[in-house]
């Protein structure tokens, strides 16, 4: 057997015996010439070509014309793909706010109690059984996933579709009374911002890959779809925190358009990236005053500008070739918080091409005594942390939190820890504002628990939690080597 060079990916393939092996991406788009389906070098790797160039024998010409050049290409395929999503677990919400934002986003009042909530966040469903009920409520009876996923559902059709497909009768009772409350709602959610499921969305309704499981949370979901229901991105409504040491809150929340291809469930490759949503929140907070000095209540305005929270699928191997010998990496990154002690416009919060100015806040009005203040702080990751979900993660849908290094403590102690006051005090002497300043400081800090509580809760109904980034891988395929060329 003659003997063959291995060349590089640059090598030339008219010598002869010759093998050149090129790695790249290749991509089964009918849409798309056979010749520019395969593109060398191409990521994520899914492909490999090899071309062998060798000389033939003559036997009976062999004298007359020389040895012929043989040569002969094959294109050979596999691709591995992760079920994974980004969010909050949501283990700590109060009833009474989640039932008020959650039920602003979606345009309807909700009753929900705090055991109907915990039946939603400890139910699951398969996804592509749900799109399939929602299919139906859309009146889509032929096409794909895909199809579905590109058409704008009602908020009523998508809830009462989970319902159909939620296990559990608590889950089930919840999402029918909220489902009712949504009937006649015109609002719309733009699925295919909520899920992508990459090359499965080709499939045609009704049809699953075998071993895939690809199940979401239920209360993920209803968040999610919140989020994004309508393009109605920015909210206003007064809280009813019934936490110890706060009077009352009025809450102004602006969500921006995510951006293409990142949504917050994904089934894909190495690279896919999902997301959580782009969020501005205006929180002013009224703390009861110490009383006899100040004689008044103080006046908290926070503003939070919370970047994206991303994981991107990593590795994706299968020992075995099976489903159960998945093991997955994930790329995990929590968004950059800003928070400001601060007044802002509250109008300008939902243009998110600039940051809105943040100014000095009145903290305290009294007759005879004015207290402005101002505060900053960040948080943020530089890189990310790779996240390893290992075959028993993935079978028991664990979830895994990558939380920043900069950050220790509460939020609102870190805004105190930068807190600057101006105390105009009028005929009451020169050494009354060092004494306005610490029981002042003592009296927010005294508040600090409830009011990150508060924060907490807001952020957590949107899927976020301040500092974390939580993956959860569910399922996968592992693709098998065929011949594609």
């Amino acid at each position: 057997m003659t003997d063959l060079t291995l060349l590089s990916d640059a090598g030339e393939t008219s010598l002869p015996n010759t093998l050149r092996v090129e790695t790249g991406r290749y991509v089964a788009d009918p849409g798309t010439a056979v010749a520019y389906r395969f593109q060398a070098g191409g990521s994520p790797v899914n492909a490999a070509r090899v071309t062998v160039r060798t000389l033939g024998t003559t036997f009976f010409a062999g004298n007359l014309l020389p040895n012929p050049a043989i040569g002969t290409t094959a294109l050979a395929s596999a691709s591995n793909e992760a079920a994974f999503s980004i969010g909050s677990r949501l283990a700590s919400l109060k009833g009474g706010i989640i039932n008020q934002l959650l039920g602003k986003l979606l345009g309807t009042d909700l009753s929900l109690s705090v055991m109907d909530y915990n039946a939603l966040l400890g139910a699951d469903v398969n996804l592509l059984g749900f799109l399939d009920a929602l299919a139906g409520k859309a009146s889509i009876t032929a096409g794909t996933y895909d199809d579905v996923l590109n058409s704008d559902v009602t908020v009523g059709r998508f809830v009462s579709a989970l319902a159909d497909v939620s296990p559990g009768p608590q889950a089930n009772a919840a999402l029918k009374a909220m489902a009712a409350g949504l009937a006649s709602s015109d609002t719309t959610i733009p699925l295919s911002h909520l899920v992508s499921l990459g090359p499965i969305g080709k499939l045609a309704l009704g049809t699953e890959p075998p071993g895939l499981n690809a199940n979401a949370n239920v209360m993920s979901l209803i968040t999610a779809g919140a989020a994004l229901a309508d393009g109605r991105h920015q909210v206003a409504l007064d809280l009813d925190a019934g936490l110890p040491g706060i009077a009352g809150a009025t809450l102004n929340l602006a969500i921006g358009e995510p951006p293409r291809n990142s949504p917050w469930f994904s089934i894909g490759e190495k690279g896919q990236i999902v997301r959580t949503a782009q969020t501005r929140l205006r929180l002013v907070v009224q703390v009861g005053g110490p009383g006899g000095l100040l004689g008044a209540s103080i006046r908290v305005p926070i503003y939070l500008e919370l970047a994206f929270a991303e994981g991107q699928l990593g590795d994706i191997s299968c020992p075995t070739g099976r489903p159960d010998s998945l093991d997955v990496k994930v790329n995990a990154r929590p968004g950059i918080v800003e928070a400001w002690l601060g007044e802002v416009d509250a109008a300008g919060m939902d243009n998110f091409t600039k940051s809105p100015a943040v100014l000095p806040a009145q903290l305290v009005k009294a007759p005879l005594v004015s207290v402005t203040g101002a505060a900053h702080a960040t948080m943020s990751n530089p890189s990310p942390t790779v996240l390893d979900f290992s075959p028993s993660d993935i079978r028991n849908g664990a979830v895994k939190s990558v939380s920043t290094h900069d950050f220790t403590g509460s939020l609102f102690g870190s805004l105190l820890g930068d807190l600057r006051l101006d105390i105009k005090v009028g005929g009451l002497g020169l050494s009354l504002p060092g004494v306005l300043n610490a029981t002042l400081k003592n009296v927010l800090t005294a508040a600090s628990p409830a009011i990150d509580t508060l924060l907490d809760n807001v952020l957590a109904t949107l899927g976020i939690k301040l500092g974390e980034a939580d993956i959860r891988v569910t399922g996968g395929i592992c693709g098998r080597s065929v011949l594609v060329q």
